[in-house]
């Protein structure tokens, strides 16, 4: 069967078996087993069928039975697990398939059961330790060369048997556990990655049942893989786990840890940043690297200049020139976007590290789950030389996720030994004196926020780069908003994590999600006047100013007068129009803030919206008067006298206008009305061949097309419509 066929009926009997049709679920895996041989799916099937025909006898015969819903349950589930397998069956005689690939080096190699391979990995590493007493060096360090490798190699073949298992057995599944509980803290997080995994491939429940309950660990990091991979699951197979009353009861119970509460909050937190890690990327990449790199002040500090301090020199450089402090300026405020981006959780190094991602090491799918260790094969002989500690420190103060931390190392590791030693040196050299700073640094990056960031991190590379990512399911690319799930939502529904999550996606100018978490705080806990007014904000910014006025009114009655209250509503009338009550607004707002300037010319603009020419010519004349907002004020107050037909008052503050170099080609248009209507046709002629020369250069329409927008307007101030059209020809004349 091509996988075309395959993957339709796979999505048909899923689709079936997700409305509780039995029948055509089973009709479409017959279908799906028509080109196999394996005998054991094909006697499930009929095992199936025979059971469920006997339910369906039963039905007919208008028998009762109290565990019927428990028995087609069941079936449901049995049929899940049938329709998987033979899904397991399909990927594994795929050639050219990964799945396929390391399904058979870990599975069909001699004596690779899960209970042999994990034997092989605890005698490895008993070995391990025992080297590890060694006294001769020579000796000691060839021995724990051979035995890093073969438990590496071992490791490898784990992770891709887990990956690739169809379903476990209870068996199997016990041996994992106690597996996992005794390896070596270092690698548990990696055999955690493969469980997730392959639950990715196959729902298999009792893989989440591991998941779940290494979300208990001691080890931040092992929680945080087995938290993320308990989530993701969930949200992948939400209405198949309805199926497993104790996998969901089991999720609902981990928040009675109130580590796991705390977790998911930094979870979600991370996952939204994910989503973002394109755009940050492509700012990165054409805004901010660009402009760092063509910064004077940045190739000064590159070149050296800044460091000849000798007196000869700072004779030569004489003052310094203010271009530099504006570019230094520049290049510092350019580089604390960088660093804040960072501390937000954005990932910033993606871009970086992408192209590093081609080497052989990476051609593992593990090796992109496996939590960094300088012992490990491929880069510890980089490691055995006198540059190892400060590339610990490098490694342990940059912001890397693991697998860029291997990439660093295997770019090092293909530099020559004496380049590569000046590099180490001259860092050593820049990070003495900062000891403190790097002890800070390296335990900020032990922290919990920065466990789950890292690893995230990691999980978006492999998702993005890796070059068989095809073949996976990208789980970025599905709702990562935790609301969404009925399960996750039960589970944060707290006024301390709504509460957090909310001033989060506030920050992240994510509204629309933000609205979603405030609602759900508003079922449960009095409203309050800061909740009320973010839910007012979050629907004004999301273009909803009808909702953000009925939120920002109950703000109000709880904090009467607020100011910024009063500004964010005035803005939302503006929006709708309703210029009478953005006016009741400003005039509330004036009894507290008299001559503020922007109130003036927010009030001055209402009134002019409402036709109050007059009121409204006062404020800017008061404007004028104060010497602020000089410019705009004679614009407004010329056109304020023109709906007035106080024309030579028009006149005199459009001449001062004119004469100004912030004047615009509207400017020059409404003078010209100005003067037509005043009977002065010439000079207003000569206005508008100013504006046609002012518009033209920066726009494609018409250059006539505002002229004849004002039509209307010249009408009601008496200009007759023929002269209308013989000024318009005149001027077409005059720029043809």
């Amino acid at each position: 069967m091509n996988p075309d066929s395959f993957d339709l009926l796979y999505k048909d009997a899923e689709k079936a078996l997700l409305n509780r049709h039995l029948t055509e679920a089973l009709s479409c895996i017959q279908g799906i087993l028509a080109d196999t041989a394996a005998a054991e799916q094909h006697n499930e099937l009929d095992a199936i069928r025979q059971d469920y025909g006997m339910m369906l006898h039963f039905m007919q015969q208008g028998a009762s039975d109290p565990e019927r819903e428990k028995i087609y349950k069941a079936l449901i589930q049995r049929t899940f697990t049938l329709l998987e397998d033979a899904a397991h069956e399909h990927k594994i005689r795929q050639n050219n398939s990964l799945f396929a690939e390391c399904y058979k080096k870990s599975h069909v190699a001699d004596g690779n059961t899960l209970e042999n391979i994990v034997a092989r990995i605890i005698l490895l590493t008993d070995k391990l330790k025992d080297d590890q007493t060694l006294t001769h060096p020579e000796v000691k360090q060839t021995s724990l060369e051979e035995d890093y490798q073969k438990i590496y190699e071992q490791l490898i073949t784990v992770f891709n048997w887990i990956w690739t298992e169809k379903s476990m057995n209870t068996g199997d599944a016990g041996i994992l556990k106690d597996f996992i509980s005794n390896l070596d803290i270092r690698w548990q997080p990696l055999v955690v990655s493969a469980i997730m995994l392959g639950l990715f491939e196959t729902f298999d429940p009792q893989k989440f049942r591991i998941i779940l309950y290494f979300c208990s660990s001691d080890s931040a990091e092992v929680r945080a893989r087995a938290l993320i991979a308990t989530v993701w699951t969930y949200i992948k197979y939400e209405e198949r786990m309805k199926l497993y009353p104790d996998l969901c009861e089991g999720l609902i119970l981990l928040a009675q840890d109130s580590r796991i509460l705390d977790e998911l909050e930094i979870l979600q937190r991370q996952c939204l940043l994910s989503l973002e890690t394109k755009e940050a990327e492509k700012k990165l990449q054409n805004e901010i690297f660009p402009d760092l790199m063509k910064n004077k002040g940045y190739q000064r500090h590159k070149m050296g200049l800044d460091e000849l301090e000798d007196e000869l020199g700072k004779a030569l450089r004489g003052e310094p020139n203010l271009e530099w402090e504006k570019g230094n300026k520049h290049l510092a405020d350019n580089m604390k976007k960088i660093i804040e981006m960072g501390k937000e959780g954005i990932d910033i190094n993606l871009g970086t590290f992408s192209a590093l991602k081609g080497y052989a090491f990476f051609r593992h799918t593990a090796n992109w789950f496996m939590p960094f260790d300088k012992n490990h094969p491929d880069i510890n002989r980089i490691f055995a030389n006198q540059t190892s500690s400060p590339l610990e420190m490098l490694i342990g103060t940059g912001n890397f996720c693991d697998s860029d931390k291997y990439s660093l190392c295997m770019m090092l590791s293909q530099i020559m030994p004496t380049q590569r030693d000046l590099m180490m040196s001259q860092f050593s050299a820049q990070l003495e004196g900062n000891e403190d700073t790097i002890k800070d640094i390296a335990t900020e990056n032990l922290s919990i926020p920065n466990i789950y960031r890292n690893y995230m991190q990691n999980l978006y590379r492999f998702f993005k780069l890796y070059p068989q990512r095809s073949q996976f399911t990208d789980p970025f690319k599905a709702d990562l908003l935790f609301t969404s799930y009925p399960i996750l939502k039960r589970i944060i529904s707290t006024p301390v994590y709504l509460t957090g999550m909310t001033d989060f996606l506030i920050k992240r100018k994510c509204y629309k999600d933000a609205i979603s978490y405030i609602e759900e705080v508003l079922q449960t806990e009095t409203a309050t006047a800061e909740l009320l007014q973010k839910m007012a904000f979050c629907y004004q910014r999301t273009e909803n100013p009808s909702k953000a006025i009925f939120y920002y009114q109950q703000a109000d009655l709880l904090n009467p007068d607020n100011a910024w209250i009063l500004k964010q509503m005035y803005l939302c009338y503006s929006a709708m129009d309703k210029y009478e009550q953005a006016l009741n607004c400003l005039e509330k707002l004036g009894e507290t803030t008299a001559n503020d300037a922007r109130l003036l010319s927010e009030t001055g603009l209402c009134l002019m919206q409402l036709n109050r020419f007059e009121e409204a010519a006062k404020r800017f004349y008061q404007l004028e008067y104060n010497g602020e907002k000089v410019i705009p004020s004679w614009r407004a107050i010329a056109w304020c006298n023109f709906k007035m037909n106080r024309y030579e008052q028009a006149e005199k503050y459009y001449r001062k206008l004119l004469d100004h170099e912030k004047a615009t080609w509207e400017d020059f248009l409404n003078a010209g009305h100005t003067a037509w209507c005043a009977g002065n046709i010439r000079e207003a002629i000569g206005l508008y061949r100013q504006y046609i020369r002012k518009y033209r250069p920066e726009h494609n329409e018409s250059y006539l097309q505002p002229f004849d927008n004002d039509r209307d307007e010249l009408i009601g101030h008496g200009i007759d419509e023929l002269d209308i059209c013989l000024m318009r020809d005149c001027l077409i004349s005059e720029n043809e």
